[in-house]
């Protein structure tokens, strides 16, 4: 009975606030010590630091008597003296947390509901609640007074400064005594005044700071600020988008875990994030340069506005995530993966780059940004500020060359474009042509609508229309807009010299291209397509092919490998960790290649199905047995990157210093880099068709018969990797 009663003396309000905090408070030392010293440093500061003040109010409390004897004054209560052990506990707790996290530099979702927790259970054990109320009142309207102050005064910096100084300090504490009066409370003694000026001041510095940090936690885009974090998120001027660096699963209570609104993009992108631990000495830090948002359509928030999806950026993340797993099972070191989307058509690329060069400290010795996105001017700025930064960049897929025709994007060490430049892919759809044609010529009409600002674009029409010149009686022309494609591009026409479609765009406009070509040939067809090899993009993409009306052919350049050209090794290696990560893919069973099964005929690929499709498609699922041409590129860049990159930095030009030779890559090639610089390409030049276009099913991994030259594969080898 005893026990009992004792028992239910426990189920008190007060009794269960108390134990609260002091469990709270136990949880949190314990995780605070077994951070290791960063933790040890916390307690030992907090400590610290309440043992002097302790010690300095005890050594005043027994001065004070001798100072004011014979004035029959009683000394004030000690520090801490009359509350209770549990508040104390749960105050000293919140500090610990708080120190905590200014030492590690990241505070976290997890660290913000704790102290919340902490501060209300620290406020419940506090008898006059009262009062508590009444200096946050006072605290919160005053502030408000002295935004609105600072408003008024904001053209003058002085009488600014006077009016925050004078509203923030002396009005609160001034009317604060005729305001406890009022309520009938005990007078405010100096402690209470130093707090309500503290927490005016606080206050007013949220409001006088809330155009940097009111609309990043309106749109889920805002960081706290932090000592050594990583990462950090900017919404866009029309607030529904969010850009930056994300390296860590947890981004805190006000930021988005992902970048873009798409579930599959976000799902991988945690799984990538949540692989992420603390950098260490050794560790490669791969930043991933790229954009995974868009502008979102006005009737449905989860969809882009022109309908554009990424399953070519997903290809490069799902590389990202099975070179982290491959990194940490064969090194002793471990891959630490940051995304940085720089949103639709890498708009916000120079600013990311900005944040990256603030963010590299804490990134470690070996760094470096892979990716790009696109070649427009915003990406070629970016670059060279983190070239000059000293941080090196692996560009898997950019690709122009305006202004220096067959040189790389950048032309400056510790910059490595694994693709050819514009002018090989021109020069490679040219020599078919020509070939094809024979003597009697051919007309190429290159479709490109003029964008001063996409260097892709641009020099790609310049290195065709250059490439043609060479090849007389052949003849090229520029054509701007969609209503200067004309019906002699059809089989229908009969006129001499026969005319070729070359679509030089972005895949972006793909669609309403094939439309018009559509609306001009009728019932005849295109009598030859050929697309750049940002259609590949296009091509990539289940949806946007099946729901295309052409039934007619098209080639296109593809920016990477098929996976029969991958090395014994490198296919075991990318099989098993796509089995690993299965669940992300909805793979049921082992992994195979379509194009590495025997009896293949004309590189013709039935029924293939991507990694992106497999995960996408849910009318009709399909097994994945393809990797798609834009993981294999992202795989080599970040093995390349891990053999390149030293453990420590040499003394000098760290970028020149930058040499690796015959690395392999997966397609069992090599690669040397020679101070900063990459000798030779990494992928080739590859020209595949889509017949039909409109079903996604079937892919042809290499040209029709009549655009082949005699140095490609012979039609129907069943050996996947003859002449690959």
């Amino acid at each position: 009975m005893p026990l009992r009663r004792f028992l239910r003396s426990l189920l008190t309000g007060d009794v269960l606030l108390r134990l609260a905090a002091v469990v709270l408070a136990v949880l949190i030392l314990a995780r605070a010590l077994f951070s290791g010293s960063s933790g040890w440093r916390a307690v030992v500061y907090v400590i610290g630091g309440a043992a002097a003040l302790w010690c300095a109010l005890w050594v005043f409390g027994r001065l004070k008597p001798l100072l004011t004897a014979g004035r029959g004054e009683a000394a004030e209560v000690a520090f801490l003296a009359g509350r209770s052990r549990s508040r104390q506990v749960a105050v000293l707790a919140l500090l610990v947390l708080i120190v905590h996290a200014a030492i590690t530099g990241y505070v976290g979702i997890g660290t913000i509901l704790v102290a919340i927790v902490l501060a209300v259970i620290a406020t419940l054990l506090t008898a006059d609640l009262k009062l508590v109320a009444l200096l946050g009142g006072i605290a919160l309207i005053f502030a408000l007074a002295t935004v609105f102050v600072a408003d008024i005064f904001s053209g003058s910096a002085e009488a600014r400064a006077l009016g925050i100084s004078v509203a923030a300090i002396v009005l609160p504490i001034v009317i604060s005594d005729k305001l406890v009066a009022l309520v009938k409370q005990p007078a405010l003694t100096t402690t209470h005044h130093a707090v309500l000026a503290v927490l005016t001041l606080l206050i007013s510095f949220l409001g006088w700071t809330r155009s940097e940090w009111l609309p990043g936690v309106v749109h889920n885009c805002y960081t706290l600020p932090t000592s050594s974090g990583i990462t950090v998120l900017r919404a866009t001027a029309d607030g529904q988008r969010c850009y930056g660096l994300i390296d860590t699963a947890d981004a805190g209570v006000f930021a988005a875990d992902a970048f873009g609104r798409d579930e599959v993009t976000s799902t991988l992108q945690r799984k990538i994030l949540e692989q992420n631990q603390p950098v260490r000495k050794g560790d490669l830090t791969v930043v991933w340069l790229g954009a995974l948002s868009c502008e979102p359509f006005k009737g449905d928030p989860s969809r882009c506005a022109d309908g554009r999806d990424y399953p070519s950026e997903r290809d490069q993340l799902r590389a990202l995530l099975y070179a982290q797993s491959h990194i940490e099972d064969t090194t002793d070191h471990r891959l630490h993966v940051v995304i940085a989307d720089a949103t639709q058509d890498v708009a916000h690329a120079d600013d990311v780059a900005q944040l990256i060069i603030k963010r590299r400290p804490a990134m470690g010795d070996r760094v470096v940004v892979i990716g790009g996105g696109d070649s427009r001017d915003v990406t070629q700025r970016a670059i060279n500020r983190l070239l000059t930064a000293g941080i090196p960049f692996i560009a898997p897929n950019l690709l122009a060359d305006l202004g220096n025709p067959g040189k790389g994007f950048v032309n400056r060490p510790g910059y490595l474009q694994l693709a050819p430049s514009n002018l090989d892919y021109a020069r490679d759809a040219v020599d078919r042509l020509a070939h094809s044609f024979g003597a009697k010529g051919f007309r190429l009409d290159v479709y490109q609508q003029p964008n001063p600002t996409d260097q892709y674009t641009t020099s790609l029409v310049n290195d065709l229309l250059s490439a043609v010149r060479d090849k007389a009686p052949a003849t090229a022309r520029h054509v701007p807009t969609l209503d200067r494609i004309d019906a002699t591009v059809c089989e229908s026409d009969k006129t001499s010299p026969p005319a070729v479609l070359y679509f030089a765009d972005r895949w972006t406009r793909f669609a309403e291209f094939v439309q018009r070509v559509n609306d001009l040939c009728g019932h005849s067809r295109p009598r030859m397509v050929i697309a750049d090899v940002s259609v590949s993009r296009f091509m990539a993409n289940y949806q946007l092919r099946a729901v295309s009306t052409a039934d007619w052919k098209v080639h296109y350049n593809v920016g990477g490998p098929g996976c029969a050209d991958l090395s014994e090794p490198t296919y075991g290696i990318l099989g098993a960790k796509i089995e690993k990560f299965g669940d992300l893919v909805r793979l049921k069973g082992p992994f195979a290649c379509a194009d590495r099964a025997t009896g293949i005929k004309d590189g013709q690929l039935p029924n293939a199905c991507p990694l992106d499709a497999a995960v996408k498609l849910t009318s009709q699922p399909c097994e994945a047995n393809d990797l798609g041409t834009y993981l294999i590129p992202a795989w080599d860049a970040v093995l390349l990157a891990d053999a390149l990159l030293p453990e420590r930095p040499p003394a000098g030009d760290y970028l020149t210093s930058l040499t690796v030779r015959d690395f392999t890559l997966a397609n069992g090639k090599s690669a040397t880099v020679e101070r900063g610089v990459l000798q030779e390409p990494t992928i080739d030049v590859r020209l595949w068709h889509g017949n039909p276009l409109n079903d996604p099913r079937v892919i042809w991994e290499r040209p029709s018969k009549e655009l082949m030259l005699p140095t490609d594969p012979k039609p129907g080898t069943t050996d996947p990797s003859a002449g690959r």
